[in-house]
C-alpha cells in the first residue's frame, strides 16, 4: 500500500528550505493522458502556475518527459525559468537557456530498422495503434486500439522485442509506458537524468544545494534506473 503524503510536513519543510528542486513528469502528471498525444498541451492555468513557481529564485523547476525536444520547445519553451528534459533524459535544456544539450551522446541507431519491422507488423495487426519515431527511441502506441486486442498484442510484442533485444541488441531496453511500448538505449532513463540534475545542483558553487526535493510521476518509467 502506498504511503500517503504528509502535506503539513511537506509545506513546513518547503518554507524552511533555502533551495528547492522540483522534478515533474509531463503526460499523466502535469497533463492528463489523452487519446491524441498532440492534445496534451498546457492550459493557461497550468502555464501560470509553472511561471509563478519557477520565478521564485529559491525554486529550480524541471519537467522530465518522454516527449521529444520539438514538442517541449513548442509548448513550454517560452517559459524560460523552467528546465526541460526530452526523451527520458537524452536531451536537456537548462533554465534560462535556449539551446538543447545531447546528454546521451553519439548513438548507433542501426538497431532501429529491426525494431521498426516488429512494430510495423503489430501496427498492421492492431487497428488504432501507431508508431512514434523519436531521435534515439521508437515508441509503439496502442491507446486507441480495442482494449483487449491492444493489451494482448502488446504483451506478445513485448515478449518478441525482449527476445530480439537480448539476442542482438543487449544495450537496448524495452519499456512499458501508459498504453505504449518503447525501445531505447538502457543508459537513457529518467532516474539517470534526475541524478545528473541533482548532482549539478549540489556541485554548483554559486548556488545553495537543494534542501528540499519533490519528484512526481505517474508510472514506472518515471522511476528509471539510477
Amino acid at each position: 500500500k502506498p504511503l500517503s503524503l504528509d502535506v503539513p510536513e511537506l509545506l513546513s519543510s518547503f518554507r524552511d528550505a533555502r533551495a528547492r528542486l522540483f522534478l515533474f513528469d509531463w503526460d499523466g502528471t502535469l497533463t492528463p493522458i489523452v487519446q491524441d498525444p498532440a492534445a496534451a498541451v498546457p492550459t493557461l492555468a497550468l502555464r501560470a502556475v509553472l511561471e509563478r513557481v519557477s520565478s521564485d529564485p529559491a525554486n529550480d523547476f524541471w519537467i522530465i518527459s518522454g516527449r521529444d525536444a520539438k514538442f517541449l520547445d513548442c509548448h513550454l519553451g517560452s517559459i524560460r525559468s523552467i528546465g526541460l528534459s526530452a526523451e527520458h533524459g537524452a536531451f536537456i535544456r537548462h533554465p534560462r537557456c535556449t539551446d538543447w544539450e545531447n546528454i546521451a551522446g553519439p548513438s548507433d541507431l542501426a538497431w532501429q530498422d529491426a525494431i521498426m519491422t516488429v512494430f510495423d507488423n503489430f501496427t498492421a495487426r492492431t487497428p488504432g495503434s501507431w508508431i512514434e519515431r523519436k531521435t534515439i527511441a521508437i515508441t509503439w502506441h496502442y491507446r486507441n486500439a480495442a482494449p483487449v486486442e491492444g493489451a494482448l498484442n502488446a504483451k506478445e510484442c513485448r515478449a518478441l522485442l525482449e527476445e530480439k533485444v537480448a539476442l542482438s541488441f543487449p544495450r537496448l531496453g524495452v519499456m512499458n509506458g501508459k498504453m505504449c511500448l518503447e525501445v531505447r538505449p538502457k543508459r537513457v532513463n529518467k532516474g539517470a537524468i534526475a541524478q545528473k540534475i541533482l548532482d549539478c545542483e549540489s556541485k554548483d558553487v554559486n548556488c545553495v544545494p537543494p534542501e528540499w526535493l519533490l519528484c512526481v510521476g505517474d508510472d514506472v518509467t518515471d522511476e528509471g534506473e539510477r
